[in-house]
């Protein structure tokens, strides 16, 4: 018999309102299935901090359900935060400690058998690559080296469901990296995976699925690649061509080849002509575009495919 796992996180109908009035989150669904890794994407503002508060207990929602790993959040706190390992924005770490002191307080704190304490210590500074650094006080160390020590922290415990707001929040690009590196092991391992960020960039080197939210509302949700086709842009076949007649227009072509083009540069003395044709599956078209174009009795100079683009965010966003 297969048994069928419920979702680590379901939300449904999710609203908060801050004391002043203010909507962070209105009737919010969604869910995150066990060993999947999930962006949360949006600008600044668009209630993704809000959700992971409420998602970890932080916060009590104003309407709506919260349930991870099945537990409803606001009826099974302690089973709750015992499955979570949390990141927040503010790395929370005590500056005055080592690191290796911080994760043995951690340890013991969200009581690890004391037997395992040393060698999980040292697994998590391995895999933060703080093995050399474990002796230095925590404010010694860069923004980059915290957000690492911040992040195994949370798996310290074995954590079921990791939850990272803003995981490379002010770091350095190689800092980032190596951010990334650890929680692509970590899915590796089979981990279930929630982060929020402001970047598609981020999205699309994690997850396998990105929600977008904006104002409090789900306003997309997909692979980062369908994301990328639909709001972004699609593909962009980029053709050097010679052949052309003076008055073939981008309407021509595109007709001709039965696929939208966008652009088709003026005649200039005779010379070869550019022309841009939309492709929502990229890599397949080329060939078939370039053969076509050939058919034509047209003369292929030149042939790129542009990914769709760019990397923020807000160019994802559907129109309001």
């Amino acid at each position: 018999m297969v048994v069928s796992l419920a979702p680590m996180i379901e939300i449904s109908d999710l609203s908060h309102i801050y004391s002043g009035k203010t909507k962070a989150l209105d009737n919010l669904s969604f869910s995150v299935e066990r060993g999947e890794v999930v962006g949360l994407l949006g600008p600044n503002g668009a209630g993704k901090s809000t959700a992971v508060k409420l998602i970890t207990g932080i916060l009590h929602p104003t309407s709506g359900s919260i349930k991870v790993a099945s537990f409803e959040v606001s009826e099974n706190l302690a089973e709750v935060r015992r499955r979570i390992g949390f990141m927040s924005q503010e790395t929370s770490l005590y500056q005055d400690l080592s690191a290796q002191e911080a994760l043995e307080y951690h340890a013991d704190l969200y009581g690890v058998p004391k037997e395992e304490v040393s060698e999980r210590v040292a697994k998590m500074l391995d895999l933060a690559g703080l093995t050399h650094r474990k002796n230095d006080r925590i404010k010694t160390y860069s923004g980059g080296m915290k957000r690492r020590l911040a992040l195994v922290r949370t798996i310290l415990h074995d954590s079921e469901l990791l939850i990272l707001d803003e995981m490379s929040l002010g770091v350095d690009v190689h800092s980032r990296n190596l951010i990334w590196n650890q929680v692509r092991r970590l899915r590796d391992e089979g981990l279930t995976v929630l982060f929020c960020t402001n970047y598609m960039d981020e999205a699309e080197a994690l997850a396998d699925r990105v929600i977008v939210t904006d104002n409090g509302k789900l306003v997309a949700e997909g692979t980062p690649d369908s994301l990328k086709r639909e709001y972004v842009g699609n593909y962009l076949i980029e053709v050097l061509l010679e052949g052309l007649e003076p008055e073939n227009d981008a309407t021509w072509l595109g007709e001709q080849l039965g696929m939208e083009t966008e652009k088709l540069s003026k005649p200039l003395d005779g010379g070869p002509r550019t022309a841009w044709i939309k492709s929502q599956v990229g890599h397949a078209d080329l060939p078939l575009v370039i053969e076509k174009l050939i058919e034509l009795g047209l003369k292929v100079k030149q042939a790129a495919l542009r990914e769709p683009g760019p990397s923020g965010c807000i160019g994802l966003l559907p129109d309001r």
